[in-house]
């Protein structure tokens, strides 16, 4: 099994206790690796959960047995549908083949005592992951079985397995949409610094040609524009500054923070064409100069069924000087798809589109001279453009 645990460390006071008690090792304890431990069966085992009405499954267990070693254990709920644990949904979604076959699914939920709640919804597209039932298939109610896999200094122990009932719903799946990182700085946007998602907060492009994780997400994410010397930092989704990306203390230089202390801002010198990179699996970002000298647009336009293929302007990505990223907020209504295209101001001589056929919905391409129409489904979206590379990226806006 995959390592899916972060490793666990001993109380700082317990190894420095073991230490000073070296002419002791009698009565110290030794650390014995179990060979399993106990899930407890819980009470509403019999009965017949209704995954769509619940909020949660609660599950009790014993902590294994280290011979009265003191450990920090985890631990983590896996279940399957017929018993058998050889291959997670992990596993079968990194198959690009989509030959492996997954017999049980191993939930995100990590717990650090001996008792945890099962988030329901989860559970129901685990179980939709594994037996991938049709929307007119799914079973009224099901047996699913339950182990624990307790996770001590990277060996995993597995538990017993017990019996529940549930009665699972549909779940449509979709693989995991690009994990997203935001620019936000002095000449980025409206520069502010605040989380507002195409207004001060800059979402980087997602990449058309890369093989992002189905599961989570994960994958390489890029920013090519032109960068003054102003401050700028990269945040999370979820705009928490302790774990977005800051300066390395050296010019065109990030590091993940990582909850650490705050090293400043990053920036570029000399100021030009940079392209920056943020691998999303190993939350690395690396800032590379580009010896670029491409053309300088003072506007580009989206023009659609939205606008009656007038020209509608872009916001400019950076606040002052010269720029090559465009952004538009757009919303469409539901059951609604709008077609757009990027272009210069006043002609359509110079236009990009995208796609195999008009209307074709894309989050994310390169687009070139004359393409076909972009196709925006409903909902609320940060429409990126390059004027340099003819690359789009829709994203979301949460």
């Amino acid at each position: 099994m995959k390592n899916i645990f972060k490793s666990s460390l001993l109380l700082l006071s317990s190894i420095c206790l073991f230490a000073a008690c070296a002419d002791d090792n009698d009565s110290n304890p030794t650390l014995v690796m179990p060979t399993t431990f106990q899930l407890n069966t819980p009470a509403y085992a019999p009965e017949s959960v209704d995954l769509l009405t619940t909020s949660g499954l609660a599950f009790t267990w014993s902590q294994p047995n280290y011979g009265g070693f003191p450990v920090a254990a985890q631990y983590q709920m896996q279940f399957s549908l017929n018993n058998s644990f050889t291959t997670s949904v992990a596993e079968a979604l990194a198959d690009e083949s989509g030959a492996t076959v997954a017999d049980y699914v191993a939930l995100d939920q990590v717990y650090n005592s001996c008792k945890g709640t099962v988030d329901a919804a989860q559970l129901a597209k685990g179980l939709m992951q594994i037996a991938k039932w049709d929307s007119d298939k799914v079973p009224v109610t099901t047996a699913v079985y339950a182990r624990l896999a307790a996770d001590y200094a990277n060996s995993i122990v597995y538990s017993n397995v017990v019996t529940i009932n549930v009665s699972p719903y549909y779940v449509e799946l979709k693989d995991a949409a690009p994990i997203m990182w935001y620019l936000v700085g002095n000449n980025i946007l409206d520069g502010s610094w605040s989380n507002d998602p195409g207004v001060s907060s800059l979402p980087m492009f997602i990449q058309s040609d890369y093989a992002y994780d189905k599961a989570t997400g994960a994958g390489e994410i890029t920013y090519l524009n032109y960068f003054t010397t102003d401050g700028w930092k990269i945040q999370p989704q979820d705009f928490n500054w302790n774990l977005g990306f800051m300066s390395d203390g050296n010019p065109n230089g990030a590091v993940f923070r990582n909850n650490g202390d705050d090293n400043g801002n990053i920036w570029c010198d000399p100021e030009g064409y940079y392209l920056v990179t943020v691998n999303t699996a190993n939350n690395t970002c690396t800032i590379a100069p580009q010896d670029i000298t491409p053309k300088v647009y003072d506007q580009i336009c989206m023009s659609g069924s939205f606008n009656g293929w007038s020209d509608t302007d872009m916001t400019p990505a950076n606040k002052e000087g010269e720029n090559h990223v465009w952004v538009y907020i757009m919303t469409v209504e539901e059951g609604v798809v709008e077609q757009v295209k990027f272009k210069i101001a006043g002609s359509w001589d110079t236009n990009w589109g995208y796609g195999t056929e008009d209307g074709e919905v894309n989050t994310c391409g390169k687009g070139t001279n004359g393409g076909k129409n972009i196709g925006v489904p409903e909902g609320t979206w940060i429409i990126l453009f390059n004027d340099i590379t003819g690359e789009f990226s829709i994203t979301a806006k949460e």
